[in-house]
């Protein structure tokens, strides 16, 4: 599992519930930007030179974040890692 898997399931853990559950992989992508925002324009080349299967073209937006699923009562340290854990871009994302 990597660090975003990793997030992801600490999410579940704390919701009981998935953060992002898309039908196929383009809706769970345009999930994922409607929480944590569109990938700067830096991130989106990166993203676009390694994708192979799948056009990658994204309006730019800014998410409604990750602390509007979290239950009532979770510490900023929570919310703290599970931001860096779920960091879009790779290169910012907290390391194990």
């Amino acid at each position: 599992m990597d660090i975003w898997g990793f997030g992801c399931v600490l999410f579940e853990l704390i919701t009981k519930k998935p953060l992002f559950p898309g039908k196929d992989e383009l809706d769970q992508i345009h999930r994922i930007n409607n929480i944590l925002g569109t990938p700067r324009p830096d991130v989106l080349e990166r993203f676009k030179s390694q994708a192979t299967h799948m056009e990658i073209n994204f309006t730019q937006k800014k998410g409604i974040g990750i602390e509007k699923f979290l239950p009532a009562g979770c510490t900023q340290d929570l919310k703290d890692i599970l931001n860096k854990l779920l960091a879009y871009d790779p290169n910012e994302r907290i390391s194990a």
